[in-house]
């Protein structure tokens, strides 16, 4: 098999099992979700539950399908993360590959803090914060339909201002989960001051593994592995203890408060973000040394199974069963959830470049791969709003209506796919 340099990657070459990878993952985002509101579709309706929701769709202690979505994903941007990082350096300087690396990732935090600011409009939220959260939304969105409208000079100051009150969003972003943690240590707090969606700890990943982006070479890549497992090492240890606080029984609860560990949550993905770079990195430098990595990582990784296993009480469901060290838990990001979801992300990504020779001008996967961000904005924005309109039908409709509306729309959404394709349209961050 021969080898894949970074220098090729740096060339701006596609790789199909890259964009066929991580267009299944975006996919799965998607389309998961709007299955959600069928509930005649019966078990498959809960193909986007995560654990530990007992209607889940579960394949190992603790860990639904839904759940290895997220980590495929930074998986997919791993792949990218330090090639895209080296293009920016040698085209411009360290300082700017820094800066747009930081602009990036914040951006994403702050599209989700959009996202959630138009759920909290929707759901008519009257908290004190999430009016400030409201409040910025709608600038965004106003100086977004301003600038689809202007042309020329005024439309490249007007997104110049769209660009800045997102990433300002995203800093938000950041400080608001700061502070919740610190009020949920303190004990002011037992709740979330804003759901976690999945942007915001992808930026959030983004931006722990930017440092790292830095050392360049074989000595890079060692020391991305020792980060990545130094970081989870560290919230390992956070993560089994606890700080005494009356409110929550051990740090796992106090991390699990927020949807997918919040700001202490960021780390654990940031460490797996950092691990998938090194991973990355090996891929690059021989196909081959790469499914050797992936074999040697599988080995302590199946033995924790079967450790986690054979902790199992025999009356125990096997949904719901938890190991008695290192739960598997996605609420609070467990470093089992992170080595396992690792693992799993490794295996797939394998099975999808060993069919990397095959080449056809109808690959719809490649087609959504191209343009994760673009096409989830616009699922978010379009099938969130047929949801909002129609939801109550969409709950009641039969399994035969359900299913062809969900075919219907996966179609439609790959047609837009294909075209945004065609006409070279990518939503560049």
């Amino acid at each position: 098999m021969s080898a894949t340099t970074l220098n090729d990657v740096n060339k701006r070459e596609r790789i199909l099992s890259i964009d066929r990878f991580r267009g299944t993952v975006i996919f799965c985002m998607i389309i998961f979700q709007f299955i959600a509101n069928f509930h005649n579709l019966g078990i498959v309706s809960h193909i986007s539950s995560h654990a530990p929701d007992a209607n889940a769709i579960y394949f190992l202690p603790n860990f639904a399908i839904a759940d290895i979505v997220a980590p495929m994903f930074i998986f997919a941007i791993a792949l990218s993360y330090i090639p895209s990082f080296r293009r920016r350096e040698e085209k411009e300087s360290t300082k700017s590959a820094v800066i747009h690396f930081l602009k990036r990732y914040l951006t994403l935090i702050g599209i989700g803090i959009a996202m959630n600011g138009i759920n909290n409009i929707l759901d008519g939220d009257s908290q004190p914060l999430n009016y400030a959260m409201i409040a910025l939304t709608a600038l965004i969105l106003v100086a977004g339909i301003i600038t689809l409208i202007l042309r020329g000079k005024a439309k490249k100051v007007c997104g110049k201002i769209l660009g800045g009150l997102v990433v300002f969003a995203g800093v938000a972003g950041v400080v608001i989960a700061l502070v919740n943690f610190i009020m949920l240590v303190t004990g002011k707090t037992r709740d979330s001051m804003g759901y976690w969606l999945v942007l915001h700890h992808i930026g959030f990943a983004g931006l722990v593994a930017l440092p790292f982006a830095l050392i360049k070479g074989k000595k890079g890549t060692i020391a991305r592995f020792v980060a990545g497992f130094g970081i989870l090492g560290l919230f390992a240890i956070f993560h089994e203890g606890n700080l005494a606080n009356d409110l929550f029984a051990n740090n796992l609860e106090l991390v699990d408060c927020v949807a997918d560990g919040g700001f202490a949550g960021g780390f654990a993905w940031g460490a797996m973000l950092i691990l998938f770079t090194a991973f990355a990195d090996i891929y690059y430098e021989c196909k081959k040394k790469f499914v050797a990595a992936t074999v040697i990582y599988l080995v302590p990784v199946a033995a924790m199974l079967v450790a986690i296993f054979k902790t199992l009480p025999a009356h125990d469901s096997f949904a719901g069963a938890m190991s008695t060290f290192l739960p598997i838990n996605k609420g609070s990001v467990s470093p089992s959830y992170v080595l396992i979801s690792i693992a799993l992300a490794l295996i797939a990504f394998n099975i999808y470049d060993a069919f990397n020779f095959y080449k056809d001008k109808f690959d719809p996967l490649s087609w959504w791969g191209k343009n994760p961000i673009l096409l989830y904005i616009i699922e978010f924005a379009v099938i969130g709003g047929l949801t909002a309109a129609l939801g109550g039908f969409f709950e009641t409709a039969s399994a035969v209506v359900s299913a062809i509306i969900v075919i219907v729309t996966a179609v439609l959404l790959t047609l837009l796919a294909y075209i945004l394709d065609k006409k070279n349209i990518i939503l560049k961050l």
